[in-house]
Formats: C-alpha cells, sequence, structure tokens
C-alpha cells in the first residue's frame, strides 16, 4: 500500500532521517554478508579440520588410508570409522 497521498508528519523529510536509514540498511546488508562469509569459512575449514582431526586420533596400529569419515546432518559433522569397527565422533 502506498502512502504517498499521506502528508508528511513534521520532521520526516529532515536529511538526518534519509541517513539513519541508510545506515541502517548498510548495516543490515553488511551483516548479511559477514555472516555469509562466516557460514562459508566453516563449511569449507571448520569441517575440514573434523576430518582431519579423525586422521589424527586414530587408535594405535591403524594407518590413516584406513580411517573412513561419513557425513553427519545432525549435529552438522563427521562421523570416524575405524577398520576394527569402532565409530567415535569428531
Amino acid at each position: 500500500m502506498s502512502w504517498d497521498w499521506v502528508p508528511p508528519r513534521p520532521g520526516e523529510d529532515e536529511p538526518t532521517r534519509r541517513t539513519d536509514r541508510r545506515l541502517r540498511l548498510a548495516l543490515t546488508v553488511l551483516m548479511v554478508v559477514f555472516t555469509g562469509v562466516l557460514a562459508v569459512y566453516y563449511l569449507t575449514v571448520g569441517l575440514d579440520q573434523m576430518r582431519a582431526q579423525c586422521v589424527t586420533e586414530r587408535p594405535e596400529g591403524v594407518s590413516s588410508n584406513e580411517v573412513s569419515t561419513s557425513w553427519r546432518w545432525w549435529p552438522p559433522g563427521y562421523d570416524c570409522s575405524y577398520p576394527d569397527g569402532g565409530t567415535t565422533s569428531a
């Protein structure tokens, strides 16, 4: 619905109001972009570290080639599998 037919209230046409609105929009856009960057960072770096942790914390006598990981949706991450049948969460 358009409110163009309503006359502006006193103080609504001040330039400071427009600046506040622009600043609020700029901060909102920056926060959305920042949240997206953090999500991409977590998905690329954080989850890769979880997978590498499965290899570094493997049991004695298990080579790094024998370690397998499978994706777990909730909570997001990887499940580690070792040849002896034991499964641990990383």
